[in-house]
């Protein structure tokens, strides 16, 4: 797969350098696998969206050429583009998990509408037929291409049935630029589409509405939000909510969530006005209207967030009115849970000070909790942190699962082993106990020894045949199935994972062996790793100084290739770096490991930065290296991670 791109629930590259993935090395399967379980728990899930607004996507049938274009108003460098699928509310009728998304897309971007100089992103394929239908969305590295426009092409279709002819869909298309959505609302052309309003046409690819709920976290939500004060009729003077930002600010992309609140009858969108004004005002005073739903009744959003684009000047004051207010059942109100103001990738209203025409404060309801940073049900994070978290509960679920296939073999060969070692201990007991009395000192050495050569012997000889044979038959079996049988699905998904924890084996195998100890095998090692992790990115391995003789510590050695595995995983799969230099300096008493890229770097004085669990993670292992990790990056400009250890003594 192309390594410019995530494909959330399908394939993901899994890692044992992963910084989430990090295990006690000591710790059984079964407790590794409890471990994930807690680590899973603590990130939050995909939640679908019931999509009463109705917005569902675009529906397009087959075409030559079959296009899409995004019209982004102006030259942009995206970070990434998110194509997310048109799925279909899970009680609808009919409805089920998967979706019409399209067997191949390829996407490009250019500086004129006719793309006479295309800069291609990516040209990707399912592995599998109908693999993309279960889709939660495709992640496109922007690889520091720019331009205005962003064209998807879409390659193949799906089949609707028997005499129904072929179509695809696709929901929605996000364009990341410093953390905003610079798609939003923007003007899409495409050759295939066929309009039935609300729930398919082409202006759906950007309008904000996704087949889940985005930026919903993992913590509860201690409030509601705010509502107004109730009144007896929907005309009366309109309502309104304000927040002030402190100071003028340009905004890059407002969002509101409405209310969903869990100690009132279960109804989302609770509150949300049918008509209503979003407007600016600059410290100066002068006023500036952001966004306005018309005189037409706004279709209730539900619990989905309702994204707005951003404004054109400064501005210190947002103010959202309510023009008519929202029916409960014989009276009226405006509520709102959240909003938010994106500028400079970060939300400037938040903990800002809220003023209203009128407000309730009784049970959840604040006014303050306009801006606390939930929503009526969960905490909110940004485009980033949202899509970062879901992939990394991917890769833990992928994670698991291969676990789970371990812990039960494991438990298998215990009971015959056990059952071999219950014969076997009488003899041992019989014959040894003289031996152990004499050779206690000498076994105690030796023991260590045996111990690292039993593991590797069971890891290649036992569970490396295993996994290999788990793969052939899988892939044995799916052969005899027929093409599209679910059953299909998952002995391919099992065949793959069997590869991946095969090949993340060996490493470990190679730490154990004691033929891998010496100084030099480490730098070999560490070459090669480069050279797997790093296939068709262009990079370079460089040595300087003489590696000292003898061999390092088997838990030094396994801390500086993680660290080593984990850097080159970020440089390639987060970053979206094109080249990448790993450089070894070798002194008499300290080993220097620089590894760069010209990825999109990132900004480290960043709050969201700082609780990276990635930085983190690179500086516990340099502690437990006894030594330092600097780590130089910028938005645009790649990043240099620079790890100083001393070697151990002998």
């Amino acid at each position: 797969m192309n390594p410019t791109v995530s494909f959330l629930s399908l394939s993901v590259a899994l890692s044992l350098s992963q910084p989430s993935l990090a295990q006690d090395p000591s710790a059984s399967p079964q407790q590794q696998l409890e471990d994930l379980g807690s680590l899973l728990g603590t990130l939050p899930t995909l939640i679908p969206s019931e999509q009463i607004h109705g917005r569902i996507g675009l529906y397009g049938t087959p075409r030559d050429p079959n296009h899409l274009v995004v019209d982004l108003g102006r030259e942009v460098i995206p970070d990434e583009i998110i194509l997310f699928p048109a799925r279909l509310p899970t009680d609808a009728p009919g409805s089920d998990a998967s979706n019409g998304f399209p067997p191949a897309v390829t996407v490009e971007i250019a500086d004129e509408v006719t793309f006479a100089r295309p800069i291609r992103l990516v040209r990707w394929s399912e592995e599998t037929d109908g693999a993309a239908t279960r889709l939660p969305f495709l992640r496109i590295s922007g690889n520091g291409a720019s331009g205005r426009f962003v064209r998807v092409s879409v390659t193949g279709s799906r089949e609707r049935g028997t005499g129904r002819g072929n179509f695809f869909t696709l929901g929605e298309i996000v364009v990341l630029e410093k953390g905003a959505n610079v798609a939003l609302h923007r003007s899409v052309t495409t050759t295939a589409s066929i309009e039935n309003a609300p729930r398919w046409q082409v202006s759906n690819l950007t309008d904000g509405f996704l087949w889940c709920l985005p930026f919903a976290g993992k913590a509860e939500s201690p409030s509601n939000g705010y509502h107004s004060l109730i009144e007896t009729s929907g005309a009366t003077p309109p309502k309104w909510v304000e927040v002030d930002l402190g100071g003028d600010a340009v905004i890059d992309g407002i969002h509101l969530f409405p209310a969903h609140p869990r100690d009132f009858a279960d109804t989302a969108g609770f509150g949300f006005p049918p008509r209503f004004r979003v407007t600016g005002r600059s410290a100066s005073g002068v006023e500036t209207v952001i966004f306005d739903s018309g005189e037409a009744p706004y279709r209730n959003p539900g619990a989905a967030a309702v994204i707005l684009p951003g404004t054109r000047g400064a501005v210190r004051y947002l103010r959202v009115e309510a023009l008519e207010l929202w029916r409960r059942t014989d009276d009226y109100i405006f509520a709102l849970a959240e909003l938010q103001a994106w500028s400079a990738g970060g939300n400037v209203a938040a903990g800002k000070n809220v003023t209203a025409a009128d407000a309730t404060t009784t049970g959840l309801w604040r006014l303050e909790a306009l801006t606390d940073g939930f929503s009526s049900r969960n905490d909110l994070t940004s485009w980033q942190a949202w899509l970062d978290a879901l992939s990394e509960r991917e890769e833990l679920e992928t994670r698991a699962g291969a676990l789970a296939i371990l812990v039960e073999k494991n438990r298998e060969q215990t009971l015959r082993r056990w059952l071999y070692g219950a014969g076997l201990a009488v003899v041992l007991i019989a014959l040894g106990a003289v031996i152990v009395i004499l050779a206690q000192r000498r076994r105690a050495v030796l023991a260590a020894e045996e111990l690292k050569r039993r593991i590797a012997g069971d890891l290649h000889d036992e569970l490396g045949a295993s996994l290999s044979h788990l793969a052939l038959q899988s892939d044995l079996a799916r052969s005899r199935i027929s093409e599209g049988d679910p059953v299909a699905e998952r002995l391919a998904s099992i065949s793959d994972s069997a590869r991946e924890t095969l090949d993340n084996m060996r490493d470990v195998v190679w730490l154990l062996a004691p033929v891998a100890g010496s100084w030099t095998d480490l730098e070999t090692r560490m070459e090669n790793i480069a050279e797997r992790l790093l296939e068709g990115v262009a990079h370079r391995f460089e040595s300087e100084g003489h590696p000292p003789a003898g061999s390092p510590p088997i838990e030094w050695a396994r801390e500086i290739v993680l660290f080593l595995k984990e850097s080159l995983t970020n440089a390639q799969k987060h970053a979206g770096a094109t080249s990448v230099t790993v450089r070894i300096n070798w002194s008499d008493s300290t080993l220097t490991m620089r590894v760069g890229d010209n990825g999109s770097g990132f900004d480290l004085s960043s709050p969201e930065t700082g609780r990276g669990r990635g930085l983190l993670n690179f500086q516990a292992r340099a502690r437990v290296l006894g030594g330092t990790c600097h780590i130089e990056s910028a938005p645009g400009a790649g990043t240099n991670v620079i790890l100083e250890i001393p070697l151990p003594r002998p």
